[in-house]
């Protein structure tokens, strides 16, 4: 009968690596789990650097995996739900008389919640994703111009769901025109769900700040680029609320559905870099 001793030893010999303790371990060419936390590694001849506070690709699909769901519970809700009994309460009671003290008794700091509202308009939008498009070209980084390019599919899917959502239901005719603000008519006075400027907003500046911590050489700066641009979403989704022309519940529905697209369009950047990785 073998001792305990004996298999020991037995497990030792069979677990060494070869060449004795100064040996190569067998299993070094196996690749380790992926830290859902970790920024994708690249080998050192790779074309384009990577900040440290660029997310993997499984911590971008875990966001898409809870906002895409979220997401849907909330559409559901907003079709058979116009509004609920507490901002029935907060829009009725509390925002209008906030809302008329301020642009009566401090008409500059009313004048620039507006001016901030208008950093997630549609056509401010479109405009710097045409310009950070063109400065990622001018610094050749189609990668990143293409990334961009990609945010762009916020309009349409805002456009989708004030379609879908829309209390009362609205025509192709009546978005087709609200478009383009036929009649001085524009989307959110056809369909107030989801908040267009908060779809836009996290879409357009959660992407720039993507970039900015792609190309930053240090983590705090790529932290600095998502505080910025977390302070810039909220500020422009929240005024919304102030100068109510949405209630919260839509402005949930442009943070989920903006967060979803970003979550995908990263992860899937991000599994294209995480390829490069050394064998």
């Amino acid at each position: 009968m073998v001792g305990a001793g004996s298999v020991a030893r037995l497990l030792s010999a069979w677990f060494e690596p070869p060449g004795g303790p100064e040996g190569v371990p067998i299993l070094r060419s196996v690749r380790r789990v992926p830290d859902p936390t970790s920024r994708p590694a690249t080998a050192p001849d790779a074309p384009d650097s990577v900040g440290s506070a660029v997310p993997s690709p499984a911590f971008a699909f875990l966001l898409a995996l809870i906002a895409l769901p979220s997401l849907f519970w909330l559409v559901t809700l907003k079709r058979t739900t116009d509004h609920t009994i507490p901002e029935e309460w907060l829009m009725g009671n509390v925002v209008p008389p906030f809302h008329a003290w301020v642009a009566q008794h401090v008409p500059p700091l009313d004048a620039l919640l507006i001016g901030v509202s208008g950093l997630g308009s549609g056509w401010f939008v479109a405009l710097g994703f045409g310009v950070a498009g063109l400065v990622a070209l001018s610094r050749r980084r189609t990668d990143l111009a293409l990334l961009l390019a990609a945010g762009t599919l916020a309009f349409p899917i805002e456009w989708a769901l004030k379609y879908f959502t829309a209390i009362p239901e609205i025509s192709l005719g009546q978005l087709w025109n609200a478009l383009f603000d036929v009649g001085n008519i524009g989307l959110d006075d056809i369909a107030d769900f989801p908040a267009g400027h908060a779809l836009r907003a996290t879409v357009f500046y959660g992407l720039l700040a993507f970039c900015v911590a792609h190309v930053s050489a240090t983590r705090r700066q790529g932290m600095t680029a998502y505080a910025v641009a977390i302070v810039l979403i909220a500020a422009i989704s929240l005024i919304r609320l102030y100068l109510e022309a949405h209630y919260p519940m839509d402005l949930l529905g442009g943070w989920m559905a903006g967060g979803a697209l970003l979550a995908v369009i990263v992860a899937v950047y991000s599994l294209a870099v995480d390829g490069r990785i050394r064998a």
